[in-house]
């Protein structure tokens, strides 16, 4: 039955101040869906449909297709991506309604081929989910109800239609077999200016869904409304701001008006009123405001998240015609590419401060968007917060997220790499207006969130194009050298309209935009990148993508010899949690070879498993079973990324930041995320609290020494005692040296020297011993504790030990105490399917050092005791 929602009443109410001021009227109630031109009556007869929303979850509401994540169901829902969908909903409009002079109707995103008909005349055709769509309806409205209808058509048939019309694009293209396995999904895709993702990529399933995705309102204005206010910030420091409100006003016709600034922080507001000649058509309207000793926005482990709210207000003949308002935080952000001895710098300057950039990637958290909800970003940004992470990037394969989203990384301090969203293949040049469209509307809505760190043009196109510019044989830039020959021959057969094609975007069109509005945030061309600049062992620039182990073979222990300026893509994959496991199969599927465990591993080229159980075999010994095997893939996964991170850190200030792939799934699956589809945290995730931590020990074996690196993020310098012990699995301390150190700010340095012949006269043993550093501060604080083993854990000769525990509760939480007389590496600490947190997890439990873990969720502490397991690399 249809749902109506009546507008009678709302002008009513309003009554003349309804015409005088610009109002937003929410559509995203009364919808329903159906099957256009279907034959199914079950498809066909109209139901009541979620907007925001998309086909697949509506249809799921009603059960008309099973869990496309469950098994392997993706493949039964194909069918949905191939057929058209049609939305309505009806809009009454009455006579009050019909007094206004602009009646727009605005939907905020549709996905993504559709067009929309108002009693049943075409007002809009969209092809771009990314941007806003907006029209004038007054003319098409009648007194009464109207009919307000999307229909959706399926994506396939028009890119085969564009390829079609368009066959320019294809001059000059490389025919060969091998360019068409690697290039040819990205390049159709790149027709289309939707979401990548949908179609599948190594971590996700091919499911291209359609619908009303974002809110849709009408918006009724009279002769001027405020089309935007963005806070631009030339010039931040700590003793001063200049800042200017930047408003752009669409007006009918020239008219004296006034603006309304009023910006207020905490207890400080302050407001000003400019008077202003409107002419008509686009006003972009200026005002500079000072404000001495500004409170700032810092990133996470840096200082507070203070914002400002800024309000503005256009007056009319004596009556306010439309205000808006905006937050956002004070910060100077600036890319340093100066050059060096070495090459060209790539760091992020804050506020004066050179930050290395902690974090990882993020990927769609769920190939349904609209599932999303504050507390479920909460939870993934809370755990990236949590790991000392300052920095997310957002990759250019999925889609510009939520303005909730956004707001939470203004909270919490996380820096956004924002990729514009192209992914490994070069849009055809006849979208280049419809790209400039969504550039500037994506810019304008996003550039106030603090948050926004750098603008990116795209992922990774820039190896089909500057792949030809790294001539160290170590250093392929974003191209695994497994790969780098493929890359080379498809490089040596590309033509000049690649180039021009991709120069006129990422290096023209893109950036002309941003520079334009945001001309403070710093730009980069793709991800990877050197610009251009010829790369080679004694000239180092840029950002890398490296895949070396996961794509190489290499093993994980050599990327402690890799020289990267900043890394912005890199892991390798391990396994979900038991749980989530459980979540998409069936007990029969739970095996490595089945079926549906291979469905669940889109790492198809060469299958992820089989990758993951090879790196597994270099490091321990071979599984015995499932459930040993998931184990082991997420501590290898996490000691992969610490090796990585920490020597990145070691570098400092040569290498200046680490984002490794990737934060998270959009289903559940086997991939390189370190928290899965549900939110669990893989070992990885538990460990990026250490090794992202802002004053790090990192003790390493190099030139016969053992180096003990002590690097601190921290501002100020800080006294500290550096204790470093060289023991047996036992516990026996066979060396100890312990040293006051003086930890200086943002620096690296080598705090302990041990030259190994010192070590000689104690006689020990390699695979029977480690080291253990720890660094403390003056008033007793652990600052970081770190341990070094000498070799890989398959050669270690561990003692078996009985891990003690003891659960209790401790106000609204409980504690679990656990000790061991032994050296327990890794001590993985599960409650099977029990929802409950903990604190920490994954840890090295040093002989006889107790250590105590915190466990929160809804659970008795009789349960609690029943499904605690632990087990640890030497129990195996």
């Amino acid at each position: 039955m249809k749902k109506i929602l009546s507008l009678i009443g709302f002008c009513i109410l309003l009554g003349s101040t309804a015409l005088a001021q610009a109002r937003k009227i929410p559509l995203d109630n009364g919808w329903e869906y159906r099957e256009y031109k279907g034959s199914k009556p079950e498809l066909t007869e109209w139901r009541s449909a979620t907007v925001p929303g998309l086909i697949h979850t509506d249809l799921l509401a009603y059960k008309l297709i099973p869990d496309p994540f469950y098994r392997d169901n993706e493949k039964k829902v194909q069918w949905v991506s191939d057929s058209e969908w049609e939305y309505r909903r009806i809009i009454t409009a009455d006579r009050y309604l019909l007094k206004h002079k602009h009646i727009d109707l605005v939907f905020d995103g549709l996905n993504t081929v559709a067009d929309v008909f108002l009693n049943g005349k075409t007002i809009i055709h969209a092809d771009n989910m990314f941007r806003e769509w907006r029209v004038n309806i007054k003319s098409y409205l009648k007194q009464g109800n109207n009919t307000l209808a999307v229909v959706f058509h399926p994506i396939r048939p028009e890119v085969a239609r564009l390829i079609k019309a368009h066959p320019e694009e294809d001059e000059g293209k490389d025919t060969s077999a091998l360019a068409k396995l690697i290039l040819d999904k990205f390049k159709q895709a790149s027709y289309i200016r939707k979401a990548a993702y949908e179609g599948g990529w190594d971590w996700g399933p091919n499911m291209i869904t359609c619908g009303i995705w974002r809110p849709v309102y009408l918006q009724t204005w009279e002769d001027q409304r405020i089309v935007d206010m963005g806070i631009a910030q030339p010039d931040i420091c700590l003793q001063a701001a200049h800042i200017s409100t930047d408003i752009r006003v669409l007006s009918t016709n020239k008219t004296e008006a006034a603006l309304k600034i009023t910006y207020a922080q905490g207890a400080e507001k302050r407001t000003f009123t400019y008077p202003v000649t409107l002419h008509s058509g686009m006003n972009e309207i200026s005002y500079p405001i000072n404000i001495a000793n500004p409170k700032l926005w810092y990133p996470n482990g840096y200082g507070k998240q203070d914002m400002y709210l800024f309000k503005a207000e256009l007056t009319t003949g004596g009556h306010i015609t439309d205000e808006v308002s905006t937050k956002t935080g004070l910060r100077s952000v600036k890319l340093n590419r100066e050059r060096d001895s070495l090459g060209r710098k790539f760091e992020f300057i804050v506020n004066g401060i050179p930050v290395f950039a902690k974090g990882a990637n993020i990927i769609p958290f769920d190939h349904f968007p609209t599932r999303m909800t504050v507390k479920r970003y909460r939870h993934f940004l809370q755990a990236t917060a949590d790991a000392h992470m300052n920095m997310l990037r957002l990759w250019g394969g999925g889609y510009y997220e939520t303005r909730e989203f956004y707001d939470l990384c203004d909270e919490m301090g996380i820096m956004v790499w924002q990729d514009f969203m192209f992914a490994n293949a070069t849009p055809p040049s006849f979208l280049k207006d419809n790209i400039a469209k969504e550039v500037d509307y994506q810019v304008r809505r996003l550039r106030n969130h603090p948050c926004i760190a750098i603008w990116c043009g795209n992922n990774e196109i820039s190896n089909n194009t500057e792949g030809g510019f790294f001539t160290d044989p170590n250093d392929a830039g974003g191209i695994p050298k497994s790969f780098k020959r493929m890359f080379d021959k498809m490089l040596s057969n590309t033509k000049p309209k690649t180039y021009t094609d991709y120069l006129e975007t990422f290096g023209y069109l893109i950036p002309g935009i941003v520079n334009r509005i945001t001309p403070e945030i710093p730009y980069t061309s793709s991800s990877p990148t050197s610009e251009f600049e010829i790369q080679s062992a004694k000239f180092i620039s840029g950002d890398r993508h490296n895949y070396d182990v996961w794509w190489g073979n290499e093993p994980i222990e050599n990327q402690a010899n890799y020289r990267h300026r900043f890394v912005s893509e890199t892991g390798i994959q391990g396994f979900p949690d038991i749980a989530t496991i459980d979540a998409f199969t069936e007990p029969a599927d739970r095996s490595l070879t089945s079926d549906i465990m291979n469905w669940h591993q889109k790492n198809f080229s060469v299958n992820g498993n089989t990758v993951i159980g090879k790196i597994i075999k270099t490091e321990y010994k071979d599984p015995a079973n499932l459930a040993t095997f998931d184990y082991l893939s997420q501590v290898v996964q996490g000691e992969s990324l610490k090796i990585y991170t920490e020597a990145m850190r070691r570098r400092r200030p040569f290498s200046m930041g680490f984002l490794y792939w990737q934060l998270n799934d959009s289903w559940p699956v086997i991939s390189w995320a370190t928290m899965d589809y549900y939110g669990r945290p893989k070992a990885a995730m538990y460990m990026a609290k250490y090794f992202y931590e802002p004053v790090l020990v990192s003790p390493y074996e190099e030139g016969g020494k053992i180096n003990i690196y002590v690097v601190s993020d921290h501002t100020s310098g800080e006294a500290a005692l550096l204790d470093v012990r060289l023991m047996d699995f036992s516990g026996k301390v066979l060396w100890s040296k312990k040293l006051n150190h003086k930890v200086k700010d943002l620096s690296s340095e080598i705090a302990l020297s041990i030259p190994k012949e010192e070590l000689s006269g104690i006689n020990y043993d390699p695979a029977k011993c480690f080291i253990s550093a720890k660094l403390t501060s003056s008033q007793g604080v652990l600052l970081s504790s770190n341990d070094l083993y000498f070799k890989r854990p398959k050669d270690l000769q561990y003692i078996n030990s009985t891990i003690q525990t003891e659960l209790s509760k401790q106000g609204d939480h409980y504690v679990l105490k656990i000790s061991s007389s032994a050296l327990a590496p890794r001590v993985e600490i599960t409650f099977g399917d029990e929802d409950v947190s903990l604190s920490d997890n994954y840890i090295d439990l040093l002989p006889n050092e107790p250590a105590s873990i915190s466990i929160t969720g809804r659970i008795t502490l009789e349960k609690l005791k029943m499904a605690l397991k632990i087990r640890s690399i030497n129990q195996l």
